[in-house]
Protein backbone atom coordinates (compact mmCIF):
# COMPACT_ATOMS: atom_id res chain seq x y z
CA UNK A 1 0.00 0.00 0.00
CA UNK A 2 1.16 3.36 -0.75
CA UNK A 3 1.44 6.67 1.32
CA UNK A 4 2.48 9.25 1.20
CA UNK A 5 3.37 11.92 4.44
CA UNK A 6 3.82 15.63 4.40
CA UNK A 7 6.58 16.46 7.47
CA UNK A 8 6.02 19.51 9.23
CA UNK A 9 9.18 21.68 11.12
CA UNK A 10 12.20 19.90 8.52
CA UNK A 11 13.89 20.31 5.38
CA UNK A 12 12.07 17.28 3.57
CA UNK A 13 8.72 18.05 1.46
CA UNK A 14 7.44 14.80 1.29
CA UNK A 15 7.93 11.20 1.77
CA UNK A 16 6.37 8.27 -0.31
CA UNK A 17 6.51 4.56 0.49
CA UNK A 18 5.23 1.55 0.59
CA UNK A 19 4.42 -0.92 3.65
CA UNK A 20 4.01 -4.50 2.86
CA UNK A 21 3.36 -7.23 5.35
CA UNK A 22 4.42 -4.34 8.12
CA UNK A 23 7.39 -3.56 6.44
CA UNK A 24 8.26 0.03 4.75
CA UNK A 25 9.65 -0.36 1.27
CA UNK A 26 10.86 1.58 -1.85
CA UNK A 27 11.13 4.82 0.43
CA UNK A 28 11.68 8.30 -1.22
CA UNK A 29 11.79 11.74 0.50
CA UNK A 30 11.50 15.02 -1.90
CA UNK A 31 13.26 18.03 -0.51
CA UNK A 32 16.43 18.32 2.05
CA UNK A 33 18.31 20.94 3.61
CA UNK A 34 20.75 22.41 0.74
CA UNK A 35 24.00 20.78 3.54
CA UNK A 36 22.48 16.96 3.22
CA UNK A 37 24.92 16.03 0.21
CA UNK A 38 27.56 18.45 1.22
CA UNK A 39 31.05 17.28 2.81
Amino acid sequence: MNFEYYPRGVCSRKMIFDIENGVVEDLKVEGGCSGNLQG
